[in-house]
């Protein structure tokens, strides 16, 4: 509840509070997988909008209708090595996929 001049928090989608961190969970083939945990909730919204368009592809109109919308357009202002190697460690999806979806992103970025 917010009074006087406060803005209600924004709810990002993606993201949940646990243990006193910003969680980042998505559901892949069948199996959650864990990108990670953050303090801010922004940052925390950044790296599950790169997550699911690393994992679906930059159209979310083409994405799964239980896959939320993505939170923020792509961007180079965050960081994304993390995120990689924690697709890529659990074999959520192959390399050359990551590759051509790492060349839309920045298009897209470059774009905005």
């Amino acid at each position: 509840m917010t009074t006087g001049t406060e803005q209600p928090l924004r709810r990002y989608s993606g993201i949940t509070r646990h243990a006193g961190k910003w969680l980042v969970k998505l559901r892949n083939r069948g199996r959650d997988l864990t990108i990670g945990h953050y303090d801010d909730r922004e940052e925390a919204a950044y790296a599950a909008d790169f997550a699911r368009y690393m994992l679906l592809g930059l159209k979310p109109t083409a994405w799964h209708p239980n896959a939320a919308r993505p939170n923020f357009p792509p961007s180079h202002s965050y960081p994304r090595a993390s995120i990689l190697s924690r697709l890529l460690a659990a074999r959520a999806i192959p390399v050359d996929v990551l590759r051509s979806r790492l060349v839309e992103y920045y298009a897209a970025a470059d774009h905005d």
